[in-house]
């Protein structure tokens, strides 16, 4: 595949991931409500609740961190010797940010499945 061609896919399947950080926003904008109701009113339903749906979203967002991470990787493996130095800089700085982003993921979702007395305040980023 051709490097044009190659890039009107990613575009593509941005597009797409845009669409399910939307969903995710909608997701989240609806599991403060919950965890508001458990606050409020303590509700040990709602806290069950609120913890299943950052559990959810924050799975949802890993899906979406490995594969940016795949791809920034991919990226770094396809350089080569006779590259500009500002796209090899640029490539792998980027799969730098991909992999502490991914980091940062996998931390949050071990969060969300183990706290389960809510005891951190979990901030989708």
């Amino acid at each position: 595949m051709d490097e044009k061609s190659e890039i009107l896919k990613k575009i593509q399947i941005e597009e797409y991931i845009w669409i399910v950080y939307l969903i995710i926003i909608g997701l989240s904008f609806y599991s403060n409500k919950v965890e508001r109701e458990y606050y409020v009113y303590n509700d040990l339903r709602a806290k069950e609740k609120y913890r299943q749906l950052n559990i959810l979203i924050f799975s949802i967002a890993l899906i979406i961190y490995i594969y940016f991470f795949n791809d920034s990787y991919n990226d770094v493996k396809r350089l080569k010797a006779s590259d500009p130095y500002n796209k090899v800089f640029f490539n792998k700085a980027s799969f730098l940010a991909s992999s502490l982003i991914l980091i940062a993921g996998v931390i949050l979702l071990f969060i969300a499945l183990e706290d389960v007395e809510l005891e951190t305040e979990l901030a989708f980023s």
